[in-house]
């Protein structure tokens, strides 16, 4: 998560979004100029008269702010002027997709299913039998809604990462570098099948019973 002072903004961390490329673009703007701090995937919370960078790591400890922290917690935090005053954003993703690549997420290091990567029907029948049970997993609405309204100024969506990007640093005054939008956690998708060769039918009526808020409200649809 973000807050920057400078360009008036809060950034909420989604899952499975390309959320960690997004965070890592704008944190110069949560950053004083002169700023030493050790820059990288990982990060330590860090709090500055120019703004907040939420730790980002395995965990967070004792940390206040931290990456996938809920819209709640952080308006708590930052109070209302910020939070009313301020401009904030997160990205969203189609959930069928995003389930695929938090599967990917979690068996990617696992070398029995790097073996089946050539092979349709058993990563269709692995998915689908994960994703049947596992669907909420990937539920994150905590970062964009709260008390079931919707808290966010404006969306990225995923599928028009650039464009959407630039809008928002339009909004926000920052410079609009698409070549500075780093791939970060992008090879864990050890096969880049059609989505629709993932799911079996018990597979996405779980995905449309768990995700059907997103649905409706984004618009999206899947197999």
């Amino acid at each position: 998560m973000l807050v920057s002072h400078r360009h008036r903004f809060i950034y909420t961390k989604t899952v499975k979004t390309a959320g960690t490329s997004v965070e890592i673009y704008f944190e110069d703007a949560c950053l004083p100029p002169d700023s030493d701090v050790v820059r990288g995937h990982a990060i330590a919370e860090t709090v500055t008269d120019a703004g907040i960078i939420g730790y980002r790591g395995v965990d967070p400890g004792g940390s206040r702010y931290y990456n996938h922290m809920p819209a709640s917690d952080i308006r708590a935090l930052v109070g209302p002027e910020a939070w009313d005053s301020y401009f904030k954003f997160c990205v969203i993703r189609n959930p069928f997709d995003k389930l695929v690549s938090l599967w990917w997420a979690i068996v990617g290091a696992d070398a029995r299913f790097r073996d089946i990567v050539g092979d349709v029907a058993a990563i269709r029948t692995e998915f689908s039998s994960w994703c049947a049970e596992s669907a909420a997993r990937g539920v994150d609405r905590d970062k964009y809604l709260i008390d079931g309204q919707v808290v966010m100024d404006g969306f990225i969506r995923y599928e028009s990462l650039a464009a959407d990007l630039n809008q928002v640093c339009d909004r926000v005054g920052f410079p609009f570098r698409p070549d500075r939008l780093g791939q970060y956690k992008s090879g864990l998708r050890a096969s880049h099948l059609p989505l629709e060769d993932y799911y079996e039918p018990p597979a996405a009526r779980a995905v449309r019973d768990v995700f059907g808020w997103e649905i409706d409200y984004f618009g999206y649809t899947g197999p």
